[in-house]
């Protein structure tokens, strides 16, 4: 058995990203002698079954019970009581690629949850929050940390064995509703700040959309501003519109900033501000 595990869950709607985007940048930079790829199945196709375990890659089927990004807490759960892994990365499949080799994140602070946060704030978790079938008491404690501290992105998770099945069984067990899209960003920031974390650089799961940080793409890679290749990129948004990056993916024929999505973005968070996260704050206290 293999010390580390990269855990990720897809479906047939992104299978090709998952396999001609996701594993192929990944293989690219990892050490594979050390780590295991896991992926759940939820509804891929046999061909790409096929493909992926011809590649090493440990395909586990799982039965649709929700909205997958719910329902990959429950699964990976299972899983991870099963198996002896010591550390994992747990990550989003359709919507991330990585540039450079990220095996030394196994090692580092490996004893704490190690995460990002996203420096600007998202104007639409207003409706998700809002909308999320999360109790109404869990709703009031999450605004309340938002308000003085910045969201968690929940794409990219790096943990000890243990603390993430923790983590697995805080989210399978306070979402009323598992097929609405979201309460696991608000739960898991819930759980985090309540049990404490490691904030990794925002290079190693850089999101443009709510990253403070400028960048370029230059011939389908992107730097930072001193010119320096981002190993991990995260192209995040429920909603293809509202990606700020268009043909994303890993090779020098893709990725384009959206200038009018992402300049957008960036004047609407300057509005979000405390006093919007009041009116969320007061919607859910008169909802009954």
């Amino acid at each position: 058995m293999k010390k580390y595990a990269i855990i990720t869950a897809c479906n047939a709607k992104y299978e090709k990203f998952l396999l001609n985007h996701w594993l192929k940048s990944l293989l690219n930079n990892i050490n594979t002698k050390l780590i295991n790829i896991i992926v759940l199945d939820y509804g891929l196709s046999k061909e790409y079954v096929k493909n992926l375990k011809s590649k090493g890659i440990k395909v586990i089927p799982c039965k649709p019970e929700g909205h997958i990004v719910n329902q990959r807490f429950s699964d990976t759960k299972r899983f991870l009581k099963k198996n002896s892994y010591q550390q994992i990365i747990f990550c989003d499949s359709g919507d991330i690629i990585f540039q450079e080799d990220i095996t030394h994140l196994f090692l580092k602070e490996n004893k704490n949850f190690r995460i990002i946060t996203e420096k600007l704030k998202n104007p639409f978790y207003k409706y998700l929050m809002i909308n999320n079938p999360i109790k109404k008491e869990l709703k009031i404690k999450i605004i309340n940390l938002l308000k003085k501290n910045p969201m968690i992105n929940a794409g990219f998770i790096i943990a000890p064995k243990n603390e993430f099945i923790e983590l697995c069984e805080f989210v399978e067990n306070n979402i009323l509703e598992k097929n609405t899209f979201g309460p696991d960003q608000f739960l898991i920031n819930l759980f985090l700040y309540e049990k404490g974390f490691i904030e990794l650089e925002n290079k190693f799961n850089f999101i443009p959309l709510v990253s403070a940080e400028k960048f370029k793409i230059k011939r389908g890679i992107f730097f930072n501003e001193k010119d320096e290749i981002i190993p991990i990129v995260h192209n995040a948004g429920n909603l293809s519109f509202v990606r700020s990056i268009d043909n994303f993916g890993y090779g020098e024929r893709f990725n384009k900033l959206k200038r009018h999505i992402y300049f957008l973005f960036r004047i609407s968070s300057k509005i979000y501000t405390s006093i919007y996260l009041n009116k969320i704050y007061k919607t859910i206290q008169n909802n009954n």
